[in-house]
């Protein structure tokens, strides 16, 4: 896998890898919002759609309804530089499916054992906490 960044403007980042499709990032500069997400929501977001996107194709497999799934992070960050994320509380839902409680715990188990990437990656540097809701 490889990436390309590109500087577009000020401290805007373009971004794209292999697949080709570009991402654009920002950061708040001179009392101003970022322009777009900033680089560690960028790495929040692989993670949630890595995790997400892995949970859904387990459950798949089993030829379950998955419904509707969502996922809400909230991820605390340390004070002081580096600025890293210290704790990650992420909470997935699934609404109007047939999954079971032990599909979940299945699912979600195998995600972080071995098949979502970003997370095994990410869970050696910071504690994850995924909890699901279904309703």
């Amino acid at each position: 896998m490889r990436a390309e960044i590109i500087n577009a403007d000020g401290l805007t980042m373009m971004a794209r890898s292999d697949t080709n499709h570009w991402v654009v990032m920002d950061t708040a500069k001179d009392g101003q919002p970022a322009a777009a997400a900033t680089p560690m929501e960028t790495f929040l977001f692989g993670f949630g759609g890595c995790f997400c996107m892995t949970v859904k194709s387990l459950l798949l497999k089993k030829r379950l309804d998955v419904g509707k799934m969502s996922m809400s992070i909230d991820a605390q960050r340390a004070a002081e530089p580096p600025t890293v994320f210290t704790k990650i509380n992420a909470v997935l839902k699934f609404e109007g499916g047939n999954v079971s409680e032990s599909d979940v715990k299945w699912a979600v188990g195998m995600a972080r054992e071995k098949y979502c990437q970003v997370g095994v990656m990410l869970e050696k540097a910071v504690p994850i906490d995924v909890t699901w809701e279904i309703r």
